[in-house]
């Protein structure tokens, strides 16, 4: 529970944005929020990539897998740690793999399902991500795309950030676990009070351009 800790508060200070309240981010959804989860600043800094592989191999290992994988390119340092900490402590160390977007134009494997794929999955696999909206490019563009390999068995979903969007019932229906190290209600109060902050500013900033302008006599 310490290193945890430890992670959220760095997801507060370095994953969690806050928008101007005039200036919302636009999300790969479409739609507009105040808030944002950039899950790169903590990804890509080493204390937090350290406490996050330990903490996402500790989840995996519940489901007594062989491999983690998940779609590029915010699985990719995260899948290579889990599988580096694992082969630091572990006898039967993790199997990696990613997802292509795009399938391979050259080289071996350039056609067929494997174009989609690098490194080695192994069934039982794991997805993993980093942070998880409705679940839809999950199911689309990582398990359909480990299916049409065949013989191949996902257990379950694990991410850093489960943002209550629908995913975890929409793996429901797929019969897959799913396990998310903190969920966006746990950082609701937080940025709620942030937002709330960047209201305030705005609005005293609109209340100093309607103030009346003296006129020099």
């Amino acid at each position: 529970m310490y290193k945890k800790k430890i992670l959220e508060d760095l997801i507060k200070r370095k994953v969690i944005l806050i928008s101007d309240h005039d200036k919302p981010f636009k999300l790969s959804s479409g739609v507009t929020s105040h808030h944002y989860y950039n899950s790169k600043n903590c990804i890509l800094d080493p204390q937090g990539l350290d406490l996050i592989s330990e903490l996402l191999l500790k989840e995996v290992r519940k489901f007594n897998v062989k491999s983690v994988g998940g779609l590029e390119t915010g699985s990719i340092p995260l899948v290579s740690a889990i599988c580096l900490k694992s082969s630091l402590t572990e006898s039967n160390p993790l199997s990696a793999f990613f997802v292509r977007k795009e399938p391979k134009k050259h080289g071996p494997q350039s056609d067929g399902p494997l174009a989609y794929f690098e490194g080695n999955p192994i069934s039982p696999i794991v997805i993993v991500d980093d942070v998880i909206t409705t679940g839809n490019s999950v199911i689309d563009k990582t398990l359909d795309r480990i299916k049409k390999l065949g013989n191949m068995e996902v257990i379950g979903i694990v991410c850093i950030i489960d943002r209550e969007q629908g995913a975890e019932r929409l793996f429901k229906k797929h019969n897959l676990e799913f396990y998310s190290l903190f969920k966006h209600s746990n950082f609701k109060e937080y940025i709620d009070k942030k937002i709330m902050e960047k209201k305030k500013i705005y609005e005293h900033k609109q209340t100093k351009k309607l103030e009346p302008q003296s006129i020099p006599l």
